[in-house]
């Protein structure tokens, strides 16, 4: 189980970003229902119910079998992956960036082109 930090922080990952998510649902939920947010202490609901679909989640994806196994089964696959250096990383980004260029700039021309014959054949005084 060397990979048990890295398969909980995807799973803490994970669990905070539905909280966030469900919790940023909630609020104009609320807001369309006139419903004014109740406040806990210095909590209000919507992040306790976020705090606690967060909790659920995360404790769900840690006790599902399938999921902790494929999240094992990923990470080790991604230790085996070689990324490349710095040199071929610029290579590529440069052949990504010029053809881009290329494209765009021949894009550019196609449309100045047929805006002109357009614009002629369509708004002559003929």
């Amino acid at each position: 189980m060397r990979n048990q930090r890295y398969i909980l922080f995807g799973f803490l990952s994970v669990a905070t970003f539905i909280g966030f998510a469900v919790r940023g649902l909630a609020i104009p939920l609320l807001a369309r229902m006139d419903v004014v947010d109740p406040h806990f202490g210095p909590l209000t609901g919507t992040s306790l119910l976020g705090i606690t679909v967060g909790v659920v989640v995360f404790l769900t994806m840690n006790r599902h079998r399938v999921v902790y196994s494929f999240s094992d089964e990923s990470v080790t696959e991604l230790r085996k992956v070689v990324w490349p250096g710095k040199d071929e990383t610029v290579r590529s980004a440069t052949v990504v960036v010029v053809t881009t260029l290329f494209i765009a700039a021949t894009l550019a021309a196609y449309d100045f082109v047929w805006a002109r014959v357009t614009s002629t054949f369509l708004f002559s005084e003929g």
